[in-house]
C-alpha cells in the first residue's frame, strides 16, 4: 500500500500508466485476499486486509517451533498488520480521486465499506473504542507476528524484550486512520451523506482524544507517545513514528490538516531533526540514541529506513517545511546511492560508519526493496 502510494506521488509528478496498472492490480488482489471470517490461528477477521500471502518459499515460517498458520489450500495466509487496512482504505480513496474511475469505484467499494465495519468493529479493543489497536488471541503453539505495526520485530515494543498482553494502540495507526476517514467522508459527501456524517465525526472524535492521550513533553518540545498500552501507559522512547502523523494528513481547502494538532507540528518536526534522530549525510534513525534500547545494529531500535523517511520528508512538505524535506531526502539519497540499490534499511555507528544490517543468526536485510525503490522514484522525480 505504502508503495503503491509514493507510486501515486510519483505519477502525478511524471504520469506513467505503468504505475496505475501497479495500484489498481495491487488494490484489486487486496480486496480479493481480504478477511472473510473469524480465524485465530491466522489472525483473520471479517473486512481485514492480509499482511502476507505465500504459495511456496514459506518453510522458514512453517518449520519453526511455533509454525506459521498454513490453510487447506496450502497457502499462507497471515493478517498481522493493523495498519494494512487503513493504508489499504487511504490507497483506494486516493487511487479513486485521481482516477474519477467510478468502475473502479464500484467495484472496490464492498471491500471498502468491509474494511471499516472491520476498524469499527475489531480494530479497538475497548476503551474509547476509537483507536486501532492490536491484541493477540493466538494459541501459544501457533506462530505469527507479536507487533503489528510496520516496526514488526518482537523488540520494537519497548518493555525489556517482553511484549504486553494488554491491547496495543501505535501512534502512526491512528493517523492512517484519521486520514481514511477523512479521505472516505469526502467522498461519501457525495453518493451517502449519512456515511459522510458518520466518518467525518468518527474522524474528528479521534483527533480530539489523540491530541489528548497521546501528547507528551520531551525537553521543551511536544512531541507524541509511539503507542499506548491499554489506553493507559504511555510508550515514552523518542521513536520516528510519529512523524508518519505529517505524511497522514489531508487537504482541506488550501491546508492541510493532520490528526496532530497544528499547533504541535512546528515541535514535531523540530524533535524529528535533532541529533539524536537525524543523522544529516543518513536520514532519520527509528530510536533516540538517548534510549537505554537503541541499538544501531538493530532491526528497528536505531537503524534507517528509507521508506520512513520518504513518509516523514512528505509530511514536512505537508506542512510547509520544504528545507528540512529536503534535508531529509539529500541524507537518504547519499546513503542508498553509496549501496547502489534499493535497500531495505541500513546502519550508522556512532563514528558515523555505514552498513547494511546483519542480525543475529545471519539474518540481513533485502537488498531490493519495493518501498525503498518507490521511495526513491518520489525524491528523484
Amino acid at each position: 500500500m505504502i508503495t503503491g502510494l509514493k507510486l501515486l506521488r510519483v505519477y502525478k509528478k511524471k504520469p506513467d500508466e505503468m504505475y496505475l496498472r501497479i495500484i489498481d492490480k495491487t488494490l484489486r488482489t487486496a480486496a480479493r485476499l481480504q478477511g472473510r471470517e473469524i480465524n485465530y490461528l491466522s489472525g483473520e477477521k471479517p473486512g481485514k486486509i492480509i499482511h502476507e500471502y505465500r504459495e511456496e518459499g514459506y518453510y522458514h515460517l512453517t518449520d519453526e517451533a511455533k509454525p506459521w498458520y498454513i490453510y487447506p489450500d496450502k497457502t499462507l495466509r497471515n493478517y498481522d498488520s493493523t495498519d494494512a487496512t487503513p493504508l489499504f482504505l487511504i490507497l483506494t480513496a486516493e487511487y479513486f480521486n485521481l482516477s474519477n474511475d467510478t468502475n473502479f469505484l464500484e467495484n472496490i467499494l464492498g471491500a471498502v465499506e468491509n474494511a471499516f465495519a472491520w476498524a469499527e468493529k475489531y480494530g479497538h479493543k475497548g476503551g474509547a473504542k476509537l483507536f486501532l489497536e492490536y491484541k493477540l488471541h493466538r494459541p501459544n503453539f501457533i506462530g505469527g507476528l507479536v507487533n503489528q505495526g510496520w516496526m514488526d520485530s518482537q523488540d520494537s515494543i519497548l518493555l525489556f524484550g517482553k511484549p504486553p498482553k494488554e491491547a496495543i494502540a501505535l501512534v502512526e495507526h491512528q493517523g492512517y486512520y484519521f486520514k481514511a476517514l477523512r479521505l472516505w467522508a469526502e467522498i461519501y459527501k457525495k453518493i451517502d451523506n449519512e456515511k459522510y456524517r458518520k466518518y467525518k465525526d468518527r474522524a474528528d472524535k479521534l483527533k480530539e482524544e489523540f491530541n489528548r492521550l497521546f501528547l507528551m513533553k520531551d525537553g521543551d518540545l511536544f512531541y507524541f507517545a509511539y503507542a499506548t498500552i491499554a489506553q493507559r501507559a504511555h510508550l515514552l522512547e523518542i521513536r520516528s513514528n510519529p512523524g508518519h502523523c505529517l505524511w497522514s494528513a489531508v487537504k482541506v481547502g488550501p491546508k492541510y490538516e493532520s490528526i496532530i494538532d497544528e499547533k504541535y507540528i512546528k515541535d514535531v518536526v523540530k524533535r524529528l531533526l535533532k541529533p539524536d534522530l537525524f543523522v544529516p549525510t543518513a536520514g532519520i534513525r527509528t530510536l533516540s540514541t538517548k534510549s537505554k534500547f537503541y541499538n544501531p545494529n538493530s532491526y528497528h531500535n536505531g537503524s534507517i529506513w528509507p521508506f520512513d523517511n520518504g513518509l516523514i520528508a512528505e509530511g514536512f512538505e505537508n506542512f510547509g517545511f520544504k528545507e528540512e524535506a529536503e534535508k531529509v531526502k539529500n541524507a537518504v539519497l547519499n546513503t542508498v546511492g553509496k549501496f547502489g540499490t534499493a535497500i531495505e534499511l541500513y546502519c550508522v555507528d556512532e563514528k558515523g560508519s555505514v552498513k547494511g544490517y546483519a542480525g543475529n543468526g545471519g539474518r540481513t536485510g533485502s537488498q531490493k526493496q519495493a518501498w525503498t525503490a518507490a521511495t526513491i522514484l518520489d525524491f528523484t522525480t
